[in-house]
């Protein structure tokens, strides 16, 4: 299957080594033709992923990991998380709801596998349910035992919960084109999320 773009540069094509000596490694007896693969290399320099290159030219992400690989091309370093290693285990910041870092255990899946949960525990003992660690500071990194404590649900709430959503957002927009008349602009407010 040739390339749906032709996005080649000189530089790419320089960088392809030869395919003399590589055998059926690819596609057919004499492999991928060279400009097939400068043609995806220049994608992938551009910046695309290896994955949408791969969507791109009807290929799998590791079928171009290994074309690239075999033919000594420079891919990209992978940007891993920090490792703090607590204990013999490893934690990694990982993302909940989309905006809170909690230092996370890397392979055990069993509760308790937040780090600052495992440290509570071993201080203070089980956290009873309906309660909550939370940070004192805010900084959901500083797993010292000082700047934990412990909340119930709705004290957490009550102390953390600013109020702000989606809608609060664009509520002055909205208002601005309530009073404005019919509200014929509410549709458009709506997308803008």
């Amino acid at each position: 299957m040739y390339p749906k773009t032709a996005t080649s540069s000189p530089v790419a094509d320089r960088q392809v080594k030869s395919m003399r000596g590589m055998g059926g490694c690819f596609v057919g007896r004499r492999g991928m033709p060279r400009e097939w693969i400068a043609t995806m290399y220049a994608d992938y320099q551009v910046g695309l992923s290896l994955a949408a290159v791969a969507v791109k030219y009807g290929r799998t992400r590791q079928s171009l990991f290994d074309i690239f690989k075999r033919r000594g091309l420079k891919l990209r370093a992978r940007n891993f998380q920090p490792v703090i290693e607590y204990k013999g285990r490893k934690y990694t910041s990982q993302k909940v709801c989309r905006r809170h870092k909690y230092l996370r255990d890397t392979i055990h899946r069993k509760p308790p596998y937040y780090l600052h949960h495992i440290i509570w525990i071993e201080h203070h003992g089980p956290i009873p349910p309906g309660h909550k660690v939370v940070f004192k500071d805010g900084n959901h990194l500083n797993w010292d035992v000082s700047n934990l404590e412990l909340l119930t649900n709705s004290d957490q709430v009550k102390r953390h919960a600013t109020g702000a959503n989606h809608f609060t957002k664009v509520a002055p927009a909205r208002l601005a084109a309530l009073l404005q008349g019919n509200g014929s602009g509410l549709p458009q407010l709506r997308r803008t999320r």
